[in-house]
């Protein structure tokens, strides 16, 4: 036995508003969030002495790129 739900997509002005709102702010805050992320990660490898950061395998040169790739997902 099979159960099929119908659902309509007529929405109201008001609910296509709201969903378009709803999808704006949590976009925004998924935004907001990665760039606190990629902010601290670029402080955190910044306090990192030269040494450190080539026993981790890049330099000092590297890191907004390394930050923007860890965070962004972004290859550069």
């Amino acid at each position: 036995m099979a159960v099929t739900k119908i659902t309509t997509t007529n929405l109201t002005f008001i609910e296509k508003v709201s969903h378009i709102f709803i999808g704006t702010y949590f976009a925004t805050l998924d935004r907001v969030k990665k760039r606190r992320e990629y902010l601290k990660t670029i402080r955190e490898l910044e306090k990192m002495s030269n040494r450190d950061l080539a026993d981790i395998g890049f330099s000092r040169a590297e890191i907004k790129a390394r930050a923007l790739k860890s965070i962004y997902k972004v290859n550069i």
